[in-house]
């Protein structure tokens, strides 16, 4: 009787933790570069949903929790993945264990060649012909949101006074003799990232003429490219760095709301803005689920709530961005939103990437991008 007292004890302790495992939001077993975020249902299970992403968990979390609250009975399955691997799963998804419904990526140019390959299923509502022409394409992809493109320096290592508010200043600070950025200047490497590929390409479109002395420039003062936004924020956080060009502002936003001395700078010459979008796969396994959470995601409701809790810019131009941009987006001369169409193809052609990376490297003095090299 001891033993059998013993071991129903054991299963209960067993089934309690599995309990626990299950609580939402818990970390599922990630795979290798995958992290998982399971958001159990309110009540009894009567759906799943499962949404690859690019935007950490956290910043999807308030949206999830709220479109719980109107579908109780859904289970939220999160996964948080670089943009190349959200694009590779996109194309193999029919042989993978866990499909998508929805997939969230920063890497517009990726997210419409999906689209112009035939990897997307139309979707046609009020919420997304609410949305302007430039933020919706083919009713295939469509922008959810809107991220500027910023500058971010530690406040205590360059005088606020010294910072610059656009890229002309930025170059005469680059250029001055004493180097107060040398070695402490850092940006996101585009050869092993494709989001800061897309944002490097865009970038120097807009640039034209001028994108080549600045390149040249941040060379000269050996700056630091990194593979992982997070990570160059980390160490500008730490003052080891003293300024970071062209990172996501809703990023650097977050670090400043934990206390990090950060402070942020919306170009004034041209601020870009990159569409975050969303996507219906062509074999989402639960494509009524995503079609309702697609329209929750472009609703006042859903993007209100975005800007409020993840500070996207949102995609419909009557709602207001969010409070932390406002008096910095007043002093940027030129938002660009990038729009979404055919045009975003161009660079992914494989030797204008191929060319685009090598004069990239060799401005920056960091030699030309390895055959093959990853891009997350």
């Amino acid at each position: 009787m001891k033993a059998l007292r013993y071991a129903a004890l054991a299963a209960l302790f067993l089934i309690a933790s599995l309990g626990m495992l299950y609580l939402a939001p818990a970390q599922a077993r990630p795979k290798q570069n995958e992290r998982i975020s399971v958001f159990a249902p309110r009540l009894p299970k009567q759906g799943l949903l499962v949404l690859h992403g690019s935007s950490n968990a956290g910043l999807m979390r308030a949206l999830i929790l709220d479109y719980q609250r109107l579908h109780p009975g859904v289970e939220v399955r999160y996964s948080h993945l670089d943009t190349q691997e959200l694009y590779d799963r996109a194309l193999r998804a029919g042989n993978g264990p866990e499909r998508a419904d929805l997939i969230l990526s920063a890497s517009t140019d990726l997210q419409v060649k999906l689209v112009n390959d035939g990897y997307a299923r139309a979707h046609r509502s009020p919420q997304g012909q609410a949305l302007p022409a430039a933020a919706r394409w083919r009713d295939e992809v469509f922008a959810y949101g809107y991220e500027p493109v910023a500058m971010v320096y530690h406040s205590g290592r360059l005088d606020p006074a010294q910072a610059p508010r656009d890229r002309d200043t930025l170059l005469r600070l680059l250029r001055r003799a004493d180097q107060p950025l040398r070695g402490r200047i850092a940006l996101q490497d585009p050869r092993d990232s494709a989001v800061a590929y897309f944002i490097a390409t865009q970038d120097s479109k807009q640039l034209g003429n001028g994108a080549a002395p600045l390149l040249a420039a941040l060379g000269a003062q050996r700056a630091q490219p990194y593979k992982r936004m997070d990570a160059l924020l980390d160490r500008l956080s730490e003052g080891e760095l003293s300024l970071a060009y062209g990172v996501f502002g809703s990023y650097a936003l977050q670090r400043i709301e934990r206390g990090a001395p950060l402070r942020l700078v919306l170009p004034r010459d041209h601020l870009l803005l990159v569409a975050r979008t969303a996507l219906i796969p062509r074999d989402a396994p639960h494509a009524d689920e995503a079609r309702r959470f697609l329209d929750h995601l472009l609703s006042p409701r859903g993007q209100t709530l975005l800007a409020r809790e993840a500070y996207l810019i949102p995609a419909r131009p009557e709602l207001p961005p969010p409070a932390a941009y406002r008096g910095l987006l007043g002093a940027a001369a030129n938002p660009r939103r990038v729009p979404l169409g055919l045009g975003l193809l161009v660079y992914l052609d494989e030797t204008k990437r191929r060319h685009f990376l090598r004069d990239w490297g060799a401005a920056l003095g960091t030699g030309a991008a390895q055959p093959g090299a990853s891009r997350r």
